[in-house]
């Protein structure tokens, strides 16, 4: 009889695990966060394993080597606050939960009151009637965080069967941490990387990026509700001046309050963005001319309220332009270019503010006039290529550069990409540009090839969205290395970070064709648009290139900088190289270096120059660092290190 009923007992006890078992595995599914999974697991151990108290204790990295409790159900009454456990090797660091963390192995205690190594716990656990207990290591990537610890009622109370299946809950829960800290890590990286791309790190207002589609939104409410709406474009005064008189630090002070004051003005008909430097956005729904008016009048009383900062009265003024849908224009763009026109006029004239008319389109008139000039000036000779070097930034080597596509019309003089770029977009001339833009790098490298010149490193070409749209791009491309005879390893395409959401599938899939040519890829003004990790995980890419942006104000702003080493980590993590664009003095070159970034680009190194400048003073040369720069320069590279940069040589 003694032994079917110790039989019996035994197939309870293992069923009462089993249940247990089965009742976590739920709450491990439907788990979100990892604090209420823990204290889900604690309480079916006493719910449904019947156990007089269950707690989990994660290890501290103190001094005492403490034990903290972070999940516990069941009869308590004080024991854990009490207990005071360490996982060192004393006196306090002898209890099963103890020791399991210090160990790594599940420890049991089948009669404590009778244990003297326990004899520290004696009166507490008497108190309680805690009898036996078990405690199971929790292990996540690697390391031992903690342990869960059970105690029963009476001695001896956890047979071998039910110590294997508790040892199973254990390893299960343990890999539901480590799934959750995953997920969680993941969630946070993408929020992060979702924040940069749409709300300014200075002002937390929605930015340029986040602007677009705000504003299509808004327009499309006002068209359906058959209602008006105002487009203000705030350009401030003397910030320019005050961050060069008294550092960025100040300046961005200002910004920061007049975002403030803005935001403060508007009611919820209105939303505030930043469009970038001294400038700011407000979309005014519902909008007459009366408010408007109204509105504009107290935002230029509101910024000339003198700004108090570091014992000194700041001045400042802006201009406003406004702009109507639908009585100016009926999409963003050009709801923005007028706005811009007003704030243009007003401003030359001295500020405040000025409401769009139609006499103000001049700017219109000449982008008709590029229009037209642009479509002769491939045929008539007049694009050129221009190159920047790409310096490693130890010993200022050079190991590539870009070519940059540079437009001097006859009658319109030299003419900024900033301005023909749009245009050539509008007008769909870019498959026909990139083509040209890539033909003529591969003839200028075969060129230098002929001449025996060394360039180091790859030439980077841009690679608009539209070329990628064109169904004829990767014809293109394999036709210009067949013209040329060059091969694709000598060629890095660039394209930007935003073009690779317009069709990731679709993207993804000419990449991988790019790749299989032999190309190598970067992503060009990193930082500035709304990829996630989860879609740039997807892309074949090589480097990530750090926008300007960034750089310009990294020593002066802490934003820009963690910005530049976040962009760095992720790298790092993928295995990426990076490049720092717009570098222009020694200070930012030595910050850059110091966050671990190994190549740059910049004025400070070299100005974009014409194909026989280029040629002759740069392929020549072995370090692109001013002389001063170069004698103070004692960081070496480590052994290896230049080889791994420059790669293949393009001669």
């Amino acid at each position: 009889m003694q032994t079917s009923h110790n039989l019996e007992e035994k197939l309870n006890r293992a069923n009462r695990a089993l249940q247990l078992l089965s009742a976590s595995n739920r709450a491990l599914l439907r788990a979100r966060d990892e604090s209420s999974l823990l204290h889900d697991i604690c309480r079916i151990a006493t719910e449904i394993g019947g156990y007089s108290l269950s707690w989990i204790g994660y290890k501290k990295q103190d001094a005492a080597q403490s034990i903290r409790p972070v999940a516990y159900s069941g009869h308590d009454e004080g024991f854990l606050s009490a207990a005071n456990m360490s996982w060192a090797d004393c006196n306090r660091g002898r209890s099963a939960m103890s020791t399991a963390i210090r160990v790594g192995t599940t420890q049991l205690r089948p009669d404590i009151l009778n244990d003297p190594q326990l004899s520290y716990w004696h009166e507490d656990a008497g108190k309680r009637n805690y009898r036996s207990a078990v405690a199971l290591p929790l292990q996540v990537d690697g390391d031992t965080i903690g342990a869960i610890a059970i105690y029963a009622p009476e001695p001896n109370a956890f047979s071998d069967e039910e110590v294997k299946l508790l040892e199973e809950l254990a390893s299960d829960l343990s890999f539901g941490i480590e799934t959750i800290r995953l997920r969680t890590a993941h969630e946070q990286a993408n929020a992060r990387i979702h924040r940069l791309a749409f709300f300014d790190t200075l002002t937390g207002l929605p930015n340029r990026n986040h602007l677009a589609g705000l504003l299509a939104d808004s327009i499309a409410a006002a068209k359906q509700d058959n209602s008006q709406l105002a487009l203000f474009l705030l350009d401030l005064d003397y910030i320019r001046e005050i961050n060069e008189t008294y550092g960025h630090e100040t300046g961005d002070w200002i910004l920061v309050q007049v975002a403030q004051k803005l935001c403060g003005l508007v009611d919820d008909s209105a939303l505030v963005a930043r469009f970038g430097g001294d400038d700011f956005i407000i979309i005014y729904e519902q909008s007459t001319v009366h408010k408007v008016r109204n509105l504009a009048k107290h935002i230029l009383a509101a910024i000339k309220q003198p700004f108090l900062f570091d014992a000194r009265s700041f001045s400042i003024s802006g201009s406003i332009g406004i702009a109507f849908y639908p009585d100016d224009a009926d999409n963003p763009a050009d709801l923005l270019s007028r706005a811009d026109l007003a704030m243009s006029k007003v401003k030359g004239a001295g500020g405040g503010y000025c409401l769009y008319k139609r006499d103000m389109s001049c700017l219109l008139t000449r982008k008709l006039e590029l229009v037209q000039r642009l479509e002769c000036a491939l045929a008539e000779g007049n694009l050129h290529l221009y190159y920047q070097p790409k310096v490693e930034l130890y010993a200022g080597m050079m190991v590539g550069a870009e070519a940059l596509l540079r437009w001097q019309d006859p009658v319109l003089g030299w003419v900024s990409p900033a301005e023909f770029i749009p245009v050539a977009e509008g007008r769909g001339l870019m498959p026909q540009i990139g083509e040209w833009v890539l033909k003529t790098a591969c003839q200028h490298i075969k060129l230098w090839k002929s001449k025996g010149l060394n360039c180091r490193g790859k030439i980077a070409v841009n690679v608009s969205a539209q070329q990628f749209g064109d169904p004829y791009f990767l014809e293109r491309v394999a036709r210009v290395l067949e013209e040329t005879g060059v091969l694709p390893s000598n060629i890095e395409l660039e394209l930007t970070e935003s073009s690779l959401m317009d069709d990731p599938e679709r993207m993804s899939e000419i990449m991988q064709s790019l790749r299989g040519m032999g190309f190598s890829i970067a992503i060009d003004d990193f930082g500035t648009g709304y990829s996630s990790l989860a879609y740039l995980k997807r892309f074949p890419i090589d480097t990530l290139k750090i926008d300007q942006t960034f750089v310009k104000n990294m020593l002066d702003d802490n934003n820009d900088k963690a910005i530049i080493s976040t962009i760095l980590a992720i790298a790092k993590q993928m295995g990426l190289m990076t490049v720092a664009e717009g570098v222009e003095t020694e200070e930012q070159r030595c910050a850059l270096q110091e966050l671990g970034c190994v190549l740059a680009q910049g004025y400070y190194f070299c100005r974009p120059e014409p194909l026989a400048d280029f040629t002759e003073k740069r392929l020549n040369l072995t370090c692109l660092l001013p002389k001063a720069s170069a004698v103070k320069q004692t960081v070496m590279p480590a052994k290896g290190h230049a080889k791994g940069v420059a790669g293949s040589s393009v001669a």
